[in-house]
């Protein structure tokens, strides 16, 4: 494990993801609240998509190294690190100029990322995950997923833009537990331990709920704006990757009541932080 190689290669894939999702609303939302099948092929088409997916695919490289050389707990949630990177984007594009407010809302947010490393410390090395309980957390992730998303089809716009989001969300808090999980298993073995269950059974949840992931986020996109759907993506995902990763792959997490306080004040910041910068990403 090097820290010194993982931290910045996660804020790089942070400053990746960020741009690039702001662009990917740009091009996804059209402001209709319905999620549109065709449009989201017709996305395929579109050049500033195609240059957003290049960038979500430099973000996935530098991930992957970061998680093969650093722990979940710590990489993950530096990937939140996106959203204040999309607002300089977003007014590239376009977008108004950032306020006090939003300055604000990058400061707790950079703040609660610090409280919440200071309180984790080293986590240490990750164990190898089982390919039983890769299969049972992607199957148990499907299901949860499809009965959220089956209770808000009849919801607002908004509601259903925010749990969208927050799906997408979850499943790429997993993909994060996944891709650690397979760049372990490659570490530790080689390209033949991707021949092995326990190598190929999480590489295969792996594409699968990162597919399934991508395709719900231009969903959730396409449904509402992205002060709705943003805040709930970028607070689920670190959430579920550092459960997971404590629970599946058994990095340290302190779990006394106090830091459970914290992590829950640190979140609640993120959040606020987030819905704060989305709503001046979605200024038109």
């Amino acid at each position: 494990m090097s820290l010194a190689v993982a931290l910045p290669c996660a804020v790089m894939s942070a400053v990746a993801y960020g741009t690039a999702t702001a662009v990917q609303h740009r091009a996804a939302h059209r402001g209709t609240g319905r999620a549109d099948a065709r449009g989201v092929l017709r996305l395929a088409r579109d050049p500033r998509w195609l240059a957003s997916v290049g960038g979500d695919t430099v973000g996935l490289v530098l991930q992957v190294v970061a998680l093969a050389t650093g722990p979940v707990l710590l990489v993950q949630p530096l990937l939140v690190l996106a959203v204040p990177v999309a607002l300089p984007v977003g007014r590239v594009l376009g977008g108004p100029a950032p306020t006090w407010r939003d300055y604000a809302a990058c400061v707790g947010i950079l703040g609660a990322l610090a409280v919440f490393f200071g309180l984790v410390g080293n986590p240490g090395e990750a164990s190898p995950l089982p390919a039983a309980h890769a299969a049972w957390a992607t199957a148990g992730a499907a299901a949860i997923g499809a009965v959220l998303l089956l209770a808000v089809r009849t919801a607002s716009s908004t509601v259903r833009a925010a749990v969208y989001g927050a799906v997408a969300g979850a499943w790429f808090g997993l993909v994060g537990v996944l891709l650690d999980a397979v760049a372990t298993s490659w570490q530790r073995s080689g390209p033949t331990g991707l021949t092995q269950p326990d190598g190929w059974v999480p590489f295969v949840c792996l594409l699968l709920a990162g597919a399934g992931a991508l395709v719900l986020t231009q969903v959730s996109f396409q449904v509402g704006s992205l002060a709705a759907s943003f805040p709930a993506n970028e607070a689920t995902a670190p959430v579920v990757a550092v459960v997971l990763g404590a629970a599946l792959l058994h990095e340290q997490l302190p779990l006394s009541p106090g830091h459970l306080a914290a992590y829950l004040l640190c979140v609640a910041v993120v959040a606020l932080g987030t819905a704060q910068l989305a709503r001046g990403l979605s200024s038109e």
